[in-house]
């Protein structure tokens, strides 16, 4: 069961990473945007960094018989990722308002799926109507946010958004994480 606990320890160095890019995001959003989409970017670059490198330690002190396995890959992608947002900051800008649209997108389609689910199996009808209103505030921001792709006003609703959700993540990781750890302690 080793393994499992190292899984725990990495959920919380993610939720810790995720947390901290979260807030920074979520501060420079409110304060200045302009410098929010570099900084994040070099945040998100600093988080990729710190998990590509655990991967690639865990994989070559773990694994030692074979040089290429899952940890390793994924160690090295996230390293070319962060990379990526180093060379190319002001790109997370456009891209980052397109990637949370299309994310947005698909978490709506699972609450339109749930909504239905629920008609069938008769769920409380407060669950249907909070399954439908989530996606239709969704599919909404994800319209508005393709419609209008440049404006300032809407990249800094996403950013700020998408901070508030980093530091809710990153804290639900990090106490679920410490929670896993010590119920196995005990």
């Amino acid at each position: 069961m080793k393994t499992f606990k190292e899984q725990k320890w990495m959920i919380i160095v993610y939720g810790v990473i995720l947390f901290a890019i979260g807030l920074v995001d979520l501060i420079l959003s409110i304060l200045d945007l302009g410098s929010a989409i570099k900084v994040v970017s070099y945040c998100i670059a600093g988080g990729l960094f710190v998990i590509g490198l655990l991967h690639i330690v865990a994989n070559l002190i773990k694994d030692t018989k074979s040089f290429f396995r899952g940890a390793l890959a994924l160690g090295c992608i996230a390293i070319a990722l962060g990379v990526v947002f180093i060379v190319y900051p002001l790109m997370l800008g456009d891209f980052f308002i397109y990637f949370s649209a299309a994310f947005v997108v698909a978490i709506s389609a699972i609450f339109i799926v749930k909504a239905i689910i629920g008609i069938k199996f008769k769920y409380k009808k407060s669950w249907i109507f909070l399954y439908f209103l989530l996606a239709t505030i969704g599919i909404t921001l994800s319209i508005l946010a393709f419609v209008y792709e440049g404006s300032e006003t809407l990249k800094q609703v996403v950013y700020i958004t998408m901070g508030a959700l980093g530091v809710a993540v990153g804290v639900a990781a990090i106490v679920y994480g410490i929670k896993a750890i010590n119920k196995k302690a005990e």
